[in-house]
């Protein structure tokens, strides 16, 4: 990504410009792929781990985290700043409407993901709150996010808000049956770079579990049927895909394969199965002493050393009473 980077890093990258360049212009079917993983668990620390860990952009969750504007700006800079550019922050907010994407686009973020994009208005909406009236949108512009000729450079003959309304990308999620309805109308909205799965939600909505009962092998024919038109909706119109990655089989979830922009992992499920994963570790290293402990101690009677060593001295006392 840092070949993407805007002249500053408290401006976006070229996200844009990097997802479309995932994908084979004339056939739209994906060429390369780009790499991210989720951050729910809202501190800088995490944030500032992840970014330098060779990702492509982190998507930093508004939407089912606890976060604050103060806290939101300082995560955004934290992963653009802490990776130099290598590696991008994305905010997925809580709608169109919200007091965070405001904060999320004057902090830097490369990309803005919507959630539950069910019509082609919703979309069009949400291309509008990302770009200023150049482009056609409704943003406000901030006297205070960048500094006057500092933190706002810009290419000969651009400005800093060209250059966010040609860099962010706007992601808008596909989670419900009436989006599925309205599919090709919300793939050729004009502004919008990238089509992103929300299978959860996408599962619940069409009456089925919200994940695969039994092994990944049996996804329900009905999603994996969305999952091909949603497929041919976007090589149709030539936008990227985006889903979680990281529940997927590669057996059973070829479509994954499809998608442009993976979500590799979330801080939180890491967390969970670091934890379980070190506990049962242990567990079993303490079984594993244990067995070789007792096979180190065992007599040729089978005792062991402890229970040996009680047995040899009341043999030896009841021997000197014998004597006397």
């Amino acid at each position: 990504m840092q070949q993407h980077r805007a002249l500053s890093l408290f401006q976006p990258s070229n996200l844009a410009k990097a997802i479309e360049g995932t994908l084979d212009p004339s056939s739209g079917v994906p060429i390369s792929h780009l790499f991210g993983s989720v951050v729910a668990l809202p501190h800088t620390t995490i944030a500032r781990s992840v970014a330098v860990l060779g990702l492509d952009f982190v998507m930093i969750d508004a939407l089912h985290s606890a976060i604050n504007a103060e806290n939101l700006i300082q995560l955004v800079q934290t992963v653009n700043l802490a990776s130099e550019g290598r590696t991008v922050a994305v905010v997925r907010v809580p709608s169109s409407e919200s007091e965070l994407l405001t904060h999320a686009l004057d902090a830097g973020a490369a990309g803005i993901i919507f959630p539950h994009i069910d019509t082609p208005e919703e979309a069009a909406r949400a291309v509008e709150k990302c770009k200023y009236p150049y482009s056609g949108g409704d943003r406000s512009l901030s006297p205070s996010a960048l500094i006057a000729g500092a933190t706002d450079l810009a290419p000969p003959g651009y400005d800093h808000l060209r250059v966010a309304d040609a860099h962010i990308a706007v992601i808008v999620q596909i989670e419900s049956t009436l989006a599925l309805d309205n599919l090709e109308a919300i793939a050729s909205t004009p502004g919008v770079n990238a089509l992103m799965l929300g299978p959860g939600d996408l599962r619940v909505s069409l009456g089925l579990p919200h994940k695969p009962v039994g092994s990944a092998e049996n996804d329900h024919p009905r999603f994996l049927r969305e999952m091909d038109r949603l497929i041919a909706v976007s090589q149709r119109h030539r936008k990227p895909l985006m889903t979680v990655a990281f529940k997927v089989s590669a057996n059973s979830n070829a479509w994954v394969s499809k998608f442009s922009l993976l979500l590799t992992s979330a801080d939180i499920i890491s967390v969970v199965n670091g934890h379980r994963q070190d506990l049962a570790n242990m567990k079993t290293l303490l079984k594993e002493c244990e067995k070789r402990g007792e096979a180190a101690l065992e007599n040729g009677n089978g005792q062991p050393a402890a229970k040996r060593s009680r047995t040899d001295s009341a043999e030896r006392y009841i021997g000197q009473a014998n004597s006397h």
